[in-house]
């Protein structure tokens, strides 16, 4: 059976590009990473990293296995929030990542009824544009993430990551000003 520990290590090196991030990611020093995947290696009987002079890539063998990864990853998670929710007694930390007028506008009040039907757990806020809220995400640097997308710049579909609409706003567009006859500003829609 393949070590889930290993796994998550190969994972993070997908996410962070160097064995040194990952190590320093994970609380690990590099040797251990790099010993922890060569061990990977062996158990899986396939090259899974090359050397690319002072940084690994990821092989295709590896990518395939990153994939899987990332579902074994999530299940296990579910698994222990189902038995953290046996009781019915919330508990412990989530981490939020939230974009500054999310964190300043809406973020507030959610956190206050949290708050008040689980009083023993806590929110952690973090304010995070939303290029670096998926990525923590997606690392477990955060539990969720309040984010914004426009239609000129949409986030894309990453299956590992699943999005709820909380709420739309109509962008106006840009709006061109001129000085006036009458020295005040005009502006056209």
């Amino acid at each position: 059976m393949l070590d889930v520990r290993r796994l998550h290590m190969l994972r993070e090196l997908s996410e962070r590009g160097t064995i040194a991030a990952t190590a320093q990611a994970l609380g690990y020093s590099a040797p251990a990473v790099s010993q922890h995947l060569a061990a990977l290696e062996r158990q899986v009987g396939v090259s899974l990293l090359e050397r690319q002079g002072r940084r690994v890539a990821l092989t295709p063998a590896a990518r395939l296995l990153v994939g899987r990864t990332e579902r074994v990853l999530a299940e296990l998670e579910a698994a222990e929030a189902e038995l953290a929710a046996g009781d019915g007694d919330v508990r412990g930390s989530v981490r939020l990542a939230a974009f500054p007028t999310a964190a300043a506008t809406l973020v507030p009040r959610a956190m206050a009824t949290f708050a008040a039907r689980h009083p023993r757990a806590e929110v952690l806020l973090s304010e995070l544009e939303p290029e670096d809220a998926l990525p923590a995400l997606k690392l477990g640097e955060a539990d969720l993430a309040v984010i914004h997308e426009y239609d000129f710049s949409p986030r894309g579909d990453d299956p590992s990551i699943e999005l709820t609409r909380l709420a739309e706003d109509a962008i106006r567009g840009p709006r061109f000003c001129s000085p006036s006859s009458s020295r005040r500003t005009r502006c056209l829609p």
